[in-house]
């Protein structure tokens, strides 16, 4: 399965809502993702190299998604883990 640039751009995008999502892919063919909070646009994630020629299929595009979910609750966590030792 090999999707366009504005396919896979869309599909990415549109995986984390609620979250907002920035990406983009360079001529050479390497995604950078831009997580940001909708309420206060504060970066959350970002993830640059990303190889597009990689998410040949749905399997890798999902493995990627929650790959960055997971660091994401991981993130999550730990900020609320610290902030209960304050």
């Amino acid at each position: 399965m090999l999707l366009s640039q504005a396919d896979l751009r869309h599909l990415m995008e549109t995986a984390f809502v609620p979250m907002l999502c920035k990406c983009t892919i360079t001529p050479d063919g390497l995604m950078s993702l831009e997580l940001t909070h909708p309420g206060t646009h504060a970066q959350a994630f970002g993830m640059n190299g990303i190889q597009v020629a990689e998410l040949d299929n749905g399997r890798a595009i999902a493995s990627l998604v929650l790959g960055i979910r997971e660091k994401l609750r991981l993130r999550q966590v730990l900020a609320m883990t610290a902030s209960s030792f304050r």
